[in-house]
């Protein structure tokens, strides 16, 4: 018999470390983005075009961390520890030196890499600056998402909760002194908070090594016996091959992103810097789901690895329920306040006047964009790797990018449309989403799995 309560205590102890944690990482944001709101729109959309790149690193190693937190859940639940340190550890030694060498291509060709954003010299000028600082942080965010995924793996979102906490009050500090030279720095403006990036990325990424090898660390008690130097491309493989979709899932909309910057800086600077500002705000009423995609990731994966259909399938329905709560109110923050999240971003009137418009609309997109969290993740669990990716696809490049191109190149329409555009992907996502896990009998797949292991036996 499934207990509901321990369901709703297993969500609760692993969803609320990660909801805090994604809840810091984005204030931490959103003051940045004040800050730096508080400069002229070409630094704002300096900073944007910048993180156009970090952030498509970002993605794909992000994706890379997905793989690994699937892979050491199941492994934990299968009580197979060693095998849980050899994960995390493979992946360092394979995507490490990927890193590095964009980190290095990017130092190399700073501006031929921003010139695909925009062509005005002053904002080129301002990101070319920002980006041969900020780009150093790669190799650590890097370190931060494996850090992360095994945590999250073994079920312990409450240590990437307190390393979040370290990260980001270094981040808001740094940034504070250094864009507006407080506490003995020099003004820097917009590069300021490029320095504030790496110190804080370092910290956090540093700082997650620690914890998990330290005694009475998680990888103190997982011992595998094999040299750290030595590639297991098995092992590798098995990261990758849940991995890579996840990450080619994250860089479809880097990618689009790009089409939408030129779109958006068509309109002029202060159209892009609101609509940066504006996802600011936006990140800020979703971010008690954000850690949603994360718990229902590791639980169902946990559940596969335990064998335990029952468990699967109330871990399934409670998220659901808990997730439609947060939809309908993220969407009401949205629709009823959108001056007010604009009006503690920035105090440019231009700026506020456009981004309400862009918060506004993108309340309709909240409750599809937090119920598609549960959706892939159990989905993505379930071992139905390329799923989510191709949902992802069609969304982005077959509604959100097109109907962009077309409303802003042919049709000359307001910027407004690009916000329905962004709106009617997160719509047409989600309808997608359910459809193919009713189709595919997802929430019953640990039963198709102990039948096709029974068989396998018979065989033998």
């Amino acid at each position: 018999m499934i207990d509901k309560k321990q369901i709703s205590r297993d969500i609760t102890h692993l969803a609320i470390p990660v909801v805090l944690e994604n809840m810091l990482q984005i204030l931490a944001n959103v003051i940045t983005a004040a800050m730096i709101g508080r400069l002229i729109s070409t630094d704002i959309s300096a900073q944007g075009i910048s993180q156009r790149v970090t952030q498509m690193y970002w993605a794909l190693f992000r994706g890379i961390g997905v793989g690994v937190t699937v892979a050491v859940a199941v492994s934990y639940g299968a009580g197979k520890l060693g095998k849980c340190r050899r994960i995390a550890e493979q992946t360092y030694l394979a995507i490490m030196p990927v890193a590095i060498i964009f980190t290095a291509v990017t130092l190399l060709f700073p501006r031929q890499i921003l010139s695909v954003f925009t062509t005005d010299p002053v904002i080129l000028g301002r990101g070319v600056e920002y980006t041969m600082i900020a780009v150093w942080a790669v190799p650590f965010t890097v370190l931060t998402s494996i850090n992360t995924a095994a945590f999250n793996g073994q079920g312990n979102t409450r240590t990437p909760m307190l390393i979040a906490i370290v990260l980001n009050v270094v981040n808001v500090v740094v940034g504070y002194s250094f864009i507006f030279g407080k506490l003995g720095c020099p003004e820097l403006g917009v590069i300021g908070a490029a320095i504030a990036y790496v110190v804080s990325q370092a910290s956090g990424a540093l700082l997650g090594l620690w914890l998990l090898y330290k005694p009475y660390g998680f990888f103190s008690n997982c011992v595998h016996g094999e040299s750290f130097w030595k590639l297991d491309v098995g092992c590798v493989k098995e990261v990758v091959a849940t991995g890579l979709p996840a990450a080619a899932e994250n860089l479809f909309w880097q990618f689009s992103a790009v089409v939408l910057s030129k779109v958006i800086l068509s309109y002029g600077s202060d159209s892009y810097a609101a609509y940066q500002l504006g996802l600011q705000a936006e990140m800020l009423c979703e971010m008690p789901s954000v850690g949603f995609l994360t718990t229902a990731t590791t639980l169902g994966a946990k559940a596969i690895g335990m064998r335990d259909q029952e468990l699967f399938k109330a871990y399934y329905k409670q998220l659901l329920k808990i997730s439609s709560v947060l939809a309908v109110l993220s969407f009401a923050a949205l629709f009823l306040a959108p001056g007010f999240f604009m009006g503690f971003l920035t105090n440019n009137p231009a700026l506020h006047d456009i981004g309400v418009k862009y918060v506004f609309i993108m309340s309709f997109a909240q409750p599809p964009q937090v119920l598609a969290k549960i959706y892939t993740g159990m989905t993505r669990a379930a071992g139905y790797k390329k799923i989510p990716m191709l949902v992802s696809f069609i969304g982005i490049w077959c509604v959100r990018v097109p109907m962009s191109l077309i409303c802003a190149w042919v049709l000359h329409l307001d910027i407004t449309w690009i916000w329905w555009a962004i709106a009617c992907d997160q719509i047409t996502r989600i309808l997608i989403s359910i459809g193919i896990f009713k189709k595919k009998d997802i929430v019953n797949t640990i039963s198709r799995i102990k039948a096709q292991e029974a068989l396998a036996n018979e065989n033998i």
